[in-house]
């Protein structure tokens, strides 16, 4: 597998494989594992909120804007 990567990004892998004394490989895995279960993670809770919607489980746009006020003020 190939990675194109801009400069001032590899730049930084390279800073922070120093740092930590770790190999650039092992970074990028790493790196690319949080982004995959970050995206699993985030289509699982929009798959969720799609269904709760589907099923008329939703706030009215008065009560959000309500809530939202109220933190504001908060």
């Amino acid at each position: 597998m190939e990675l194109h990567i801009q400069p001032e990004t590899e730049a930084k892998l390279n800073e922070l494989a120093q740092r930590t004394h770790r190999d650039r490989s092992e970074l990028l895995e790493e790196a690319v594992n949080h982004l995959l279960a970050y995206n699993e993670w985030l289509e699982r809770k929009v798959n969720a909120s799609i269904a709760a919607a589907d099923r008329g489980e939703v706030v009215p746009n008065e009560d959000v804007r309500a809530w939202i006020g109220n933190r504001e003020r908060s």
